[in-house]
C-alpha cells in the first residue's frame, strides 16, 4: 500500500500532537516513542524566546544578502549537519542562515503556533508520513515538486516525501533505517547456519544453536523498548499478507486481532519461550547485557534495528563488522524489512525569500553534500546512484532489501496511532506467560483503539 493512500485517513490533527513521534531518521539513535533505539535525555536549552523574536525577511546589510531562518529540534542540530551546510552555503552565496534550535519537547507546539499566526521560520526540519499530517501541507508549505533534486530520489525516497495530493513538499534529511532480526555472523558461520527464511527454517536454526549451548534469541525486558522491536520486525510481513489492512486499521474498520498473521505472531513468541529459544533471564536482562551476549557469541539473534553493528561493537569489540540483519521469517519465506524514512526540510509559505530557501535545499542536494550527510549518519541512501561509504554490515544488508524493493514502511509512519504502553505490554505478557497469545493480541487491539477514541480519530469515535 502506498504511503499517500494511508495518509488520507489521518484525522484529528491538533489533538494528535499529544503523541507526535520524533522522526526515526538516521543517526538519532531511535524513536522517541520507545519503539526503535535507546532514548537519551535532551540537554540542549530552550531557545523559544529567541525564535519568536526572529523575522523571516531579515537581511544581512553588510553583504547585501538575505537571511533565512531554519527551525529544528535541538537534538537534530548535530545529526542534520545543518551547521556544516550553513557555513558552506553562506560562503558561496553571501546569504545567511539563522539556525534556531528549539527544545525537543516544545518544538511541535511552537511549530503549530507559528504556522497559525506569524513569524514562521522560512524552513523547518520536520517529520514525514502520518507524523507530518498536522503540517497541513497545501495550506502552509511550498510545493517543491519541480525542484531538480526530486528526480534524483529513488522510488523509496519519493514515496516518503510525496504528500497525498501527489506533490513533494519535503527535502529528505538523510536516508532510511530498517528493523528486523540482527544476527552474529561468526556464530552462524561456525555452526554452518544459513539465514532462515521460513518459520520451519527458523525453528531448525534455533534447535541447532540451542544444542550447541548458544542462546538462539535474546530478549532484554529490563529495557522495554527493545521488546517493542518485535513488532517493528514482524509488522512488514503482517502488512504484506494483508495488503489492504492498513487503510482499514486507520479507519477502525477492522481490529488488529482480526489479522491471522498478527495472532500467529503471539503464538510463535510463546512457542519460542516454551522451546527454550529465549534467554531464561529475559525479565531482568538489560540492553547492555544483550549487546554483550550477542556480540561475544553467547547469543545468536535479536529483534533490533540496523544500528546494531557499531553499537554492539562498543560493548563487544570482536563484533565489529560481524553483525548482520535479515527480515523476520514468514510461512512461505517471502519476508520484508520495515523501513523508517527520514524527516526533512520544509519551506513555509510565509517565507519572504523562497528563492533563497530553495537554493539552500538545492545546495544540500549536490552529490558531494549528500555523500557528506550519509558519511556522518547511520542509514542507507534514498538517492539514485549515491550510497553511504563504509556501510556497516547491518546497513549493507539493509541496502540489499531496499534495492530489491523488499521493504514496507514502518507502522509508526503509516498507522495513525502510536501504540501506548498498554499495547506494548502485550509482548511482555506473552513472553512471561502471564496471558495467553489470544489475550495478548486482544490487549494490543483494545489499547490502540482506546487511544484512537481518546484522540477523536474518524472511525474511532
Amino acid at each position: 500500500m502506498k504511503l499517500k493512500t494511508v495518509l488520507r485517513h489521518a484525522a484529528a490533527i491538533s489533538l494528535a500532537l499529544a503523541i507526535t513521534i520524533t522522526g526515526i531518521g538516521c543517526g538519532n539513535g531511535g524513536d522517541a516513542a520507545g519503539t526503535d533505539g535507546g532514548n537519551t535525555e535532551n540537554t540542549v536549552g530552550d531557545n523559544t524566546d529567541a525564535a519568536d523574536k526572529s523575522t523571516p525577511e531579515s537581511t544581512d546589510d553588510k553583504k547585501g544578502g538575505v537571511t533565512i531562518t531554519v527551525g529544528l529540534k535541538a537534538s537534530h542540530v548535530e545529526i542534520s549537519n545543518i551547521n556544516t551546510y550553513k557555513d558552506a552555503w553562506e560562503k558561496e552565496t553571501g546569504n545567511k542562515v539563522d539556525v534556531q534550535a528549539i527544545d525537543d519537547n516544545q518544538f511541535d507546539s511552537l511549530l503549530q503556533t507559528k504556522m497559525s499566526t506569524s513569524g514562521m521560520w522560512d524552513i523547518f526540519i520536520g517529520d514525514t508520513g502520518t507524523q507530518a499530517t498536522s503540517y497541513q501541507h497545501e495550506k502552509n508549505l511550498v510545493d517543491l515538486s519541480a525542484e531538480p533534486w526530486v528526480e534524483k530520489l529513488t522510488d523509496t525516497g519519493k514515496e516518503f516525501v510525496t504528500h497525498t495530493d501527489g506533490k513533494v513538499y519535503c527535502f529528505p534529511n538523510g536516508g532510511v533505517n530498517s528493523f528486523g532480526i540482527v544476527y552474529n555472523k561468526d556464530v552462524f558461520e561456525k555452526n554452518g547456519i544459513e539465514v532462515p527464511k521460513t518459520f520451519e527454517e527458523f525453528d531448525a536454526v534455533c534447535d541447532k544453536l540451542k544444542a550447541a549451548g548458544i542462546t538462539p534469541l535474546y530478549v532484554s525486558m529490563a529495557d522495554a523498548w527493545t521488546v517493542n522491536q518485535i513488532m517493528n520486525g514482524e509488522w512488514p510481513n503482517i502488512l504484506s499478507a494483508n495488503p489492504d489492512c492498513l487503510e482499514k486499521l486507520n479507519k477502525n474498520e477492522i481490529r488488529w486481532d482480526s489479522l491471522p498473521e498478527f495472532n500467529e505472531m503471539f503464538v510463535r513468541l510463546k512457542s519460542y519461550v516454551d522451546k527454550g529459544y529465549i534467554n531464561s533471564d529475559m525479565a531482568t536482562a538489560k540492553y547492555e547485557m544483550a549487546q554483550k551476549a550477542f556480540g561475544t557469541g553467547e547469543a545468536a539473534m535479536m529483534y533490533m534495528g540496523d544500528w546494531a553493528d557499531p553499537e554492539y561493537a562498543k560493548v563487544a569489540p570482536e563484533a565489529a563488522g560481524r553483525i548482520g540483519m535479515f527480515a523476520a521469517p514468514t510461512k512461505d519465506g517471502s519476508s520484508k524489512l520495515a523501513i523508517a524514512g527520514p524527516g526533512g526540510y520544509y519551506i513555509s509559505n510565509q517565507c519572504k525569500n523562497v528563492d533563497a530557501a530553495k537554493d539552500f535545499l538545492n545546495f544540500m542536494a549536490q552529490d558531494d553534500n549528500i555523500k557528506l550527510n550519509l558519511q556522518t549518519r547511520a542509514c542507507t541512501s534514498v538517492w539514485k546512484g549515491i550510497e553511504a561509504a563504509n556501510l556497516s554490515s547491518t546497513l549493507a544488508d539493509t541496502q540489499k532489501y531496499v534495492d530489491d524493493g523488499n521493504t514496507e514502511i514502518h507502522y509508526n509512519q503509516t498507522y495513525v496511532i502510536t501504540p501506548s504502553d498498554d499495547a506494548n505490554s502485550a509482548f511482555l505478557s506473552v513472553l512471561l506467560g502471564q496471558k495467553t497469545p489470544e489475550d495478548c493480541a486482544k490487549i494490543w487491539s483494545d489499547a490502540v483503539i482506546t487511544v484512537g477514541k481518546q484522540l477523536g480519530f474518524d472511525g474511532f469515535k
